[in-house]
């Protein structure tokens, strides 16, 4: 009796499956799948459709997919595929940090009705994702929403993290290699004039409590805002870095590009320079400012002179912008700044900055011509 009913079990459970074509069957009458048979190995996948045509072009796109993937993979996640992609992360230790953070948060964040395998993961699981970062109901569960920029970092490093998944063969294509990033608006950076600069340097110079020394972080500042640099590569500055005769420094700290460039010593610079060369001695092992972190001393003159919150970059910016206005060429900057695009960088950042006062200078030359009168004509 029980080998009767599992006889019969065995017929209707093989009743089930309709074979319509190579490699193609329809189950119960419905939904296609493909059964292939890969590397010795049978591959049964539901192709998530009841009409035929379409079954079948899924069909050959699968028989391709198992071409380009390996099939022992087919069933990682996502949480075994970040052990995979984290270790070969590259970059200085801040964008690693940051890239981490990120895989961490699609990780945490990723819906739980959503699939976590990888190959189940599509296009619009992803959008569907990335959009809920911007919905207003966010805010009613004690989330706050993200701005473009954040959601701009989550897809580029999401597209790596899939597309590593590529590489090792776990799907064929990345699913998040076709998601636009958001448009973000340009951000208003504060620079301050020469005006505010000057008055900046002189504040914090003339304060008596500076825990560095007001005259260090004076010259700290002025430094900033004279030789056009960051934080890191004043830090960077030795003595036998600076060439007084050939009126050079050498400038070696630049983590992004890991490459050194050389700048002059420009005249408004060299007053500080020459204070500070005095103070570090003939010690050419000695840095031109031990104590390069300014970012106190600069908010405290802010807020003293009632100005807009400066930053650090803003003396970067300060630097190249007083440059261009003294007509120094684009690609010269450049070359100050340690960059090799021939001056691209710095007209698509900053040249808005003089625009408006070349357009003045330029209206200037439109005014009707002063009226003179003729002398010999009054004569007569």
């Amino acid at each position: 009796m029980r080998k009767h009913r599992k006889a019969q079990a065995a017929v209707k459970a093989k009743s089930d499956w309709t074979k319509v074509g190579s490699c193609l069957y329809r189950y119960r009458g419905q939904t296609y799948y493909a059964v292939v048979r890969h590397t010795g190995k049978l591959f049964r996948r539901s192709l998530e459709t009841t009409d035929r045509k379409l079954a079948e072009r899924k069909l050959s796109k699968f028989k391709e997919d198992l071409g380009r993937t390996i099939p022992t993979e087919a069933h990682r996640t996502i949480d075994q595929h970040r052990s995979v992609y984290e270790p070969g992360m590259e970059g200085c230790a801040s964008t690693v940090k940051r890239k981490k953070h990120y895989v961490q948060k699609f990780l945490e964040q990723w819906p739980k009705d959503f699939p976590r395998e990888i190959r189940k993961i599509t296009k619009n699981h992803l959008k569907a994702w990335l959009a809920s970062y911007r919905r207003e109901d966010r805010k009613n569960q004690g989330l706050r929403t993200l701005k473009p920029a954040t959601i701009n970092h989550l897809i580029t490093e999401v597209r790596n993290f899939f597309g590593s998944a590529v590489d090792d063969g776990v799907v064929a294509d990345n699913p998040a290699s076709e998601i636009t990033y958001l448009k973000v608006a340009k951000p208003k950076r504060s620079t301050p004039n020469s005006s505010e600069f000057e008055a900046i340097v002189a504040n914090i110079r003339s304060q008596k409590s500076n825990g560095h020394g007001a005259a260090e972080s004076a010259d700290t500042v002025e430094l900033a805002g004279r030789l056009g640099l960051g934080q890191a590569e004043l830090a960077g500055i030795q003595r036998k870095h600076i060439n007084l005769e050939a009126g050079t420094i050498d400038i070696f700290v630049r983590r992004k590009t890991q490459v050194g460039f050389v700048i002059p010593i420009y005249p408004l610079a060299r007053p500080a320079l020459l204070r500070r060369m005095e103070v570090i001695g003939d010690n050419h092992e000695a840095r031109l400012l031990p104590n390069y972190n300014f970012r106190r001393a600069l908010e405290g003159a802010c807020s003293r002179l009632g100005l807009p919150k400066f930053e650090p970059r803003s003396l970067r910016r300060f630097f190249i912008t007083e440059a261009l206005r003294a007509g120094v060429d684009a690609p010269t900057i450049a070359s100050w700044q340690g960059h090799n695009d021939g001056g691209a960088l710095v007209l698509k950042v900053y040249g808005a900055a003089v625009q408006q006062e070349h357009s003045q200078r330029m209206a200037k030359r439109l005014a009707p011509a002063p009226v003179t009168q003729n002398v010999r004509g009054l004569q007569h």
